[in-house]
Protein backbone atom coordinates (compact mmCIF):
# COMPACT_ATOMS: atom_id res chain seq x y z
CA UNK A 1 0.00 0.00 0.00
CA UNK A 2 2.92 2.33 0.54
CA UNK A 3 3.24 5.19 2.98
CA UNK A 4 -0.14 6.86 3.69
CA UNK A 5 -0.49 10.40 2.39
CA UNK A 6 -0.21 13.06 5.09
CA UNK A 7 -3.53 14.73 5.86
CA UNK A 8 -3.36 16.99 8.94
CA UNK A 9 -7.12 17.06 9.66
CA UNK A 10 -7.64 13.33 9.19
CA UNK A 11 -4.48 12.44 11.07
CA UNK A 12 -5.31 14.72 14.02
CA UNK A 13 -8.84 13.32 14.26
CA UNK A 14 -7.63 9.72 14.08
CA UNK A 15 -4.91 10.45 16.65
CA UNK A 16 -7.40 12.02 19.04
CA UNK A 17 -9.77 9.06 18.68
CA UNK A 18 -6.93 6.59 19.17
CA UNK A 19 -5.83 8.45 22.31
CA UNK A 20 -9.40 8.53 23.68
CA UNK A 21 -10.06 4.85 23.03
CA UNK A 22 -6.76 4.03 24.72
CA UNK A 23 -7.78 5.63 28.03
CA UNK A 24 -9.69 2.63 29.46
CA UNK A 25 -7.00 0.27 28.18
CA UNK A 26 -4.16 2.24 29.75
CA UNK A 27 -5.96 2.38 33.09
CA UNK A 28 -6.79 -1.32 32.97
CA UNK A 29 -3.24 -2.37 32.04
CA UNK A 30 -1.71 -0.29 34.83
CA UNK A 31 -4.06 -1.85 37.35
CA UNK A 32 -3.31 -5.28 35.87
CA UNK A 33 0.39 -4.75 36.54
CA UNK A 34 -0.58 -3.92 40.11
CA UNK A 35 -0.35 -0.17 40.64
CA UNK A 36 -2.64 2.86 40.37
CA UNK A 37 -4.54 3.21 37.11
CA UNK A 38 -3.56 6.84 36.54
CA UNK A 39 0.05 5.77 36.02
CA UNK A 40 -0.98 4.18 32.73
CA UNK A 41 -2.18 7.55 31.52
CA UNK A 42 0.92 9.35 32.80
CA UNK A 43 3.33 7.18 30.82
CA UNK A 44 1.46 6.68 27.55
CA UNK A 45 2.14 9.84 25.54
CA UNK A 46 5.97 10.02 25.59
CA UNK A 47 6.38 6.29 24.89
CA UNK A 48 4.02 6.37 21.91
CA UNK A 49 5.81 9.46 20.57
CA UNK A 50 9.13 7.67 20.92
CA UNK A 51 7.69 4.67 19.07
CA UNK A 52 6.48 6.92 16.24
CA UNK A 53 9.85 8.60 15.79
CA UNK A 54 11.92 5.41 15.89
CA UNK A 55 9.92 2.86 13.86
CA UNK A 56 9.45 2.51 10.14
CA UNK A 57 5.95 1.01 10.17
CA UNK A 58 3.37 3.81 9.69
CA UNK A 59 0.39 1.50 10.14
CA UNK A 60 0.88 0.27 13.69
CA UNK A 61 1.67 1.46 17.17
CA UNK A 62 2.09 -0.89 20.06
CA UNK A 63 2.42 -0.63 23.79
CA UNK A 64 1.89 -2.81 26.80
CA UNK A 65 -0.57 -5.63 26.30
CA UNK A 66 -2.80 -7.36 28.79
CA UNK A 67 -0.80 -10.58 28.70
CA UNK A 68 2.54 -8.83 29.31
CA UNK A 69 1.00 -6.82 32.15
CA UNK A 70 -0.15 -10.05 33.77
CA UNK A 71 3.25 -11.66 33.21
CA UNK A 72 5.10 -8.74 34.81
CA UNK A 73 2.93 -8.87 37.91
CA UNK A 74 3.33 -12.65 38.16
CA UNK A 75 7.10 -12.69 37.51
CA UNK A 76 7.73 -10.02 40.14
CA UNK A 77 5.11 -11.26 42.61
CA UNK A 78 3.84 -7.71 42.51
CA UNK A 79 1.18 -7.82 45.21
CA UNK A 80 3.56 -9.10 47.86
CA UNK A 81 6.34 -6.67 46.88
CA UNK A 82 4.05 -3.62 46.91
CA UNK A 83 2.53 -4.64 50.24
CA UNK A 84 6.03 -4.82 51.74
CA UNK A 85 7.78 -1.87 50.05
CA UNK A 86 5.04 0.47 48.79
CA UNK A 87 3.88 1.55 45.33
CA UNK A 88 6.78 3.85 44.48
CA UNK A 89 9.32 1.07 45.04
CA UNK A 90 7.17 -1.30 42.98
CA UNK A 91 7.08 1.22 40.11
CA UNK A 92 10.88 1.29 40.14
CA UNK A 93 10.97 -2.51 40.16
CA UNK A 94 8.64 -2.74 37.15
CA UNK A 95 10.67 -0.06 35.36
CA UNK A 96 13.88 -2.04 35.95
CA UNK A 97 12.29 -5.25 34.69
CA UNK A 98 10.97 -3.41 31.62
CA UNK A 99 14.49 -2.17 30.93
CA UNK A 100 15.95 -5.68 31.03
CA UNK A 101 13.14 -7.00 28.83
CA UNK A 102 13.93 -4.18 26.39
CA UNK A 103 17.59 -5.20 26.31
CA UNK A 104 16.51 -8.81 25.73
CA UNK A 105 14.23 -7.65 22.89
CA UNK A 106 17.12 -5.86 21.18
CA UNK A 107 19.26 -8.98 21.55
CA UNK A 108 16.56 -11.19 20.00
CA UNK A 109 16.19 -8.75 17.12
CA UNK A 110 19.94 -8.76 16.46
CA UNK A 111 20.18 -12.57 16.40
CA UNK A 112 17.22 -12.87 14.02
CA UNK A 113 14.37 -13.94 16.28
CA UNK A 114 11.93 -12.24 13.94
CA UNK A 115 12.83 -14.64 11.12
CA UNK A 116 12.38 -17.61 13.45
CA UNK A 117 9.01 -16.31 14.63
CA UNK A 118 7.82 -16.03 11.03
CA UNK A 119 7.81 -19.84 10.85
CA UNK A 120 5.41 -20.21 13.79
CA UNK A 121 2.44 -22.32 12.57
CA UNK A 122 -0.87 -20.55 12.24
CA UNK A 123 -2.48 -22.93 14.73
CA UNK A 124 0.07 -21.90 17.36
CA UNK A 125 -0.60 -18.20 16.73
CA UNK A 126 -4.32 -18.87 17.03
CA UNK A 127 -3.80 -20.77 20.27
CA UNK A 128 -1.66 -17.92 21.58
CA UNK A 129 -4.51 -15.47 20.94
CA UNK A 130 -7.00 -17.71 22.75
CA UNK A 131 -4.55 -18.05 25.64
CA UNK A 132 -4.20 -14.28 25.82
CA UNK A 133 -7.98 -13.90 25.77
CA UNK A 134 -8.36 -16.35 28.64
CA UNK A 135 -5.69 -14.52 30.62
CA UNK A 136 -7.51 -11.23 30.11
CA UNK A 137 -10.83 -12.80 31.10
CA UNK A 138 -9.38 -14.23 34.31
CA UNK A 139 -7.93 -10.84 35.21
CA UNK A 140 -10.88 -8.65 34.19
CA UNK A 141 -13.93 -10.63 35.27
CA UNK A 142 -13.57 -10.12 39.07
CA UNK A 143 -13.37 -6.35 38.56
CA UNK A 144 -16.51 -6.48 36.43
CA UNK A 145 -18.65 -8.57 38.76
CA UNK A 146 -17.50 -7.69 42.30
CA UNK A 147 -17.31 -4.35 44.10
CA UNK A 148 -13.73 -4.85 45.28
CA UNK A 149 -12.54 -6.92 42.32
CA UNK A 150 -9.94 -9.65 42.70
CA UNK A 151 -9.33 -8.85 46.39
CA UNK A 152 -12.96 -9.66 47.19
CA UNK A 153 -12.82 -12.87 45.11
CA UNK A 154 -9.67 -14.03 46.91
CA UNK A 155 -11.31 -13.41 50.28
CA UNK A 156 -14.46 -15.31 49.27
CA UNK A 157 -12.44 -18.21 47.86
CA UNK A 158 -10.42 -18.44 51.08
CA UNK A 159 -13.66 -18.68 53.12
CA UNK A 160 -15.05 -21.47 50.92
CA UNK A 161 -14.20 -24.99 52.11
CA UNK A 162 -13.87 -26.57 48.64
CA UNK A 163 -12.33 -23.74 46.63
CA UNK A 164 -10.27 -22.45 49.54
CA UNK A 165 -8.94 -25.93 50.29
CA UNK A 166 -7.94 -26.44 46.66
CA UNK A 167 -6.12 -23.09 46.51
CA UNK A 168 -4.33 -23.84 49.79
CA UNK A 169 -3.23 -27.20 48.36
CA UNK A 170 -1.85 -25.54 45.22
CA UNK A 171 0.03 -22.87 47.15
CA UNK A 172 1.56 -25.44 49.50
CA UNK A 173 2.48 -28.13 46.97
CA UNK A 174 2.72 -26.33 43.60
CA UNK A 175 3.58 -22.68 44.35
CA UNK A 176 4.44 -22.06 40.68
CA UNK A 177 0.83 -22.76 39.65
CA UNK A 178 -0.29 -19.15 40.07
CA UNK A 179 -2.36 -19.43 36.89
CA UNK A 180 -4.34 -22.34 38.36
CA UNK A 181 -5.02 -20.24 41.47
CA UNK A 182 -6.37 -17.38 39.33
CA UNK A 183 -8.52 -19.71 37.22
CA UNK A 184 -9.94 -21.18 40.44
CA UNK A 185 -11.02 -17.66 41.41
CA UNK A 186 -12.62 -17.23 37.98
CA UNK A 187 -14.58 -20.48 38.35
CA UNK A 188 -15.70 -19.46 41.83
CA UNK A 189 -16.90 -16.10 40.56
CA UNK A 190 -18.87 -17.61 37.68
CA UNK A 191 -20.51 -20.25 39.89
CA UNK A 192 -21.56 -17.85 42.65
CA UNK A 193 -23.73 -15.19 40.94
CA UNK A 194 -25.41 -14.44 44.28
CA UNK A 195 -22.16 -12.73 45.30
CA UNK A 196 -22.10 -10.38 42.30
CA UNK A 197 -22.56 -6.64 42.75
CA UNK A 198 -25.65 -5.63 40.75
CA UNK A 199 -24.64 -2.25 39.30
CA UNK A 200 -21.02 -3.10 38.36
CA UNK A 201 -22.23 -6.36 36.77
CA UNK A 202 -24.87 -4.61 34.65
CA UNK A 203 -22.34 -1.96 33.62
CA UNK A 204 -19.74 -4.64 32.80
CA UNK A 205 -22.12 -6.77 30.70
CA UNK A 206 -23.80 -3.88 28.88
CA UNK A 207 -20.49 -2.09 28.26
CA UNK A 208 -18.87 -5.22 26.87
CA UNK A 209 -21.85 -5.94 24.63
CA UNK A 210 -21.94 -2.36 23.33
CA UNK A 211 -18.21 -2.27 22.55
CA UNK A 212 -18.53 -5.56 20.62
CA UNK A 213 -21.69 -4.55 18.72
CA UNK A 214 -21.62 -0.76 18.68
CA UNK A 215 -20.33 -0.52 15.11
CA UNK A 216 -23.55 -2.10 13.85
CA UNK A 217 -25.77 0.24 15.88
CA UNK A 218 -24.07 3.61 15.43
CA UNK A 219 -24.26 5.77 12.27
CA UNK A 220 -21.77 4.76 9.61
CA UNK A 221 -20.16 8.21 9.42
CA UNK A 222 -18.81 7.92 12.97
CA UNK A 223 -15.16 6.81 13.06
CA UNK A 224 -14.02 3.45 14.50
CA UNK A 225 -13.56 3.60 18.27
CA UNK A 226 -16.62 5.80 18.88
CA UNK A 227 -18.35 2.91 20.66
CA UNK A 228 -15.46 2.65 23.15
CA UNK A 229 -15.53 6.39 23.84
CA UNK A 230 -19.30 6.38 24.37
CA UNK A 231 -19.26 3.37 26.68
CA UNK A 232 -16.48 4.92 28.76
CA UNK A 233 -18.20 8.32 28.86
CA UNK A 234 -21.59 6.97 29.96
CA UNK A 235 -20.05 4.74 32.63
CA UNK A 236 -17.96 7.64 33.94
CA UNK A 237 -20.94 9.99 34.08
CA UNK A 238 -22.95 7.39 35.97
CA UNK A 239 -20.18 6.87 38.55
CA UNK A 240 -19.89 10.65 39.00
CA UNK A 241 -23.59 11.33 39.54
CA UNK A 242 -24.93 8.20 41.24
CA UNK A 243 -23.90 5.95 44.10
CA UNK A 244 -21.69 3.59 42.15
CA UNK A 245 -20.42 0.81 44.43
CA UNK A 246 -17.62 -0.56 42.24
CA UNK A 247 -14.01 0.55 41.97
CA UNK A 248 -13.01 3.80 40.25
CA UNK A 249 -9.67 5.28 39.23
CA UNK A 250 -9.95 8.08 41.78
CA UNK A 251 -8.18 11.44 41.95
CA UNK A 252 -4.98 11.80 39.95
CA UNK A 253 -2.21 13.33 42.11
CA UNK A 254 -1.18 16.87 41.23
CA UNK A 255 2.25 16.96 39.61
CA UNK A 256 5.07 19.17 40.82
CA UNK A 257 4.89 22.31 38.60
CA UNK A 258 8.68 22.34 38.32
CA UNK A 259 8.81 18.73 37.12
CA UNK A 260 8.70 17.57 33.52
CA UNK A 261 10.87 17.79 30.42
CA UNK A 262 11.36 21.30 29.04
CA UNK A 263 10.84 21.88 25.31
CA UNK A 264 13.70 24.19 24.21
CA UNK A 265 12.65 27.66 23.06
CA UNK A 266 8.97 27.30 23.94
CA UNK A 267 8.77 27.69 27.70
CA UNK A 268 6.59 24.58 27.78
CA UNK A 269 7.17 21.31 29.56
CA UNK A 270 6.09 17.78 28.78
CA UNK A 271 4.23 16.90 32.01
CA UNK A 272 5.93 13.66 32.91
CA UNK A 273 7.95 12.65 35.91
CA UNK A 274 11.27 11.01 35.08
CA UNK A 275 12.41 8.24 37.42
CA UNK A 276 15.82 8.44 39.03
CA UNK A 277 17.86 6.10 36.84
CA UNK A 278 20.04 5.09 39.78
CA UNK A 279 17.00 3.88 41.71
CA UNK A 280 15.94 1.86 38.67
CA UNK A 281 19.41 0.33 38.38
CA UNK A 282 19.40 -0.45 42.11
CA UNK A 283 15.95 -2.07 42.05
CA UNK A 284 16.28 -5.67 43.31
CA UNK A 285 14.81 -7.27 40.19
CA UNK A 286 17.57 -9.89 39.91
CA UNK A 287 17.13 -10.90 43.54
CA UNK A 288 13.39 -11.06 42.93
CA UNK A 289 13.95 -13.53 40.10
CA UNK A 290 16.42 -15.70 42.04
CA UNK A 291 19.66 -14.36 40.57
CA UNK A 292 21.05 -12.90 37.35
CA UNK A 293 20.91 -16.14 35.30
CA UNK A 294 17.22 -16.49 36.11
CA UNK A 295 16.63 -12.82 35.21
CA UNK A 296 18.35 -13.29 31.84
CA UNK A 297 16.28 -16.36 30.99
CA UNK A 298 13.03 -14.79 32.18
CA UNK A 299 13.69 -11.55 30.28
CA UNK A 300 14.39 -13.46 27.06
CA UNK A 301 11.21 -15.51 27.46
CA UNK A 302 9.23 -12.36 28.23
CA UNK A 303 10.64 -10.61 25.15
CA UNK A 304 9.76 -13.59 22.98
CA UNK A 305 6.19 -13.71 24.27
CA UNK A 306 5.87 -9.95 23.78
CA UNK A 307 7.04 -10.31 20.18
CA UNK A 308 4.43 -12.99 19.52
CA UNK A 309 1.81 -10.80 21.20
CA UNK A 310 2.64 -7.91 18.87
CA UNK A 311 2.43 -10.30 15.90
CA UNK A 312 -1.02 -11.33 17.08
CA UNK A 313 -2.14 -7.68 17.36
CA UNK A 314 -0.76 -6.84 13.92
CA UNK A 315 -2.44 -9.83 12.28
Amino acid sequence: MGKPQFNPVRDLVSGAIMAATSVPQLIAYAETVGYAGYRGLATAGPTLMAWGFTTGGPFMNSGVTSITALMAKSDLNGEAYMAEHGEEAYVELVAAYSMYVGIASIFLAVVGFGKLASYVPKSVRTGFKWGCALGVLVSALPNGLFNSGSKEVKALVAEDNIFGGFVAFLKSNIPQASGAVNVTGLIYGLTHPQEWAIVPTIMFVVGTWFVMNGKKLLPKFLPPGTEVILATAFATLYSMNFEYSGGIVGDIPVMDPDAGIAIPGTGLKIPIEVLDYQKVLDAPVAERMGGWPALVITSLLFAGVNFLSIMGIAS
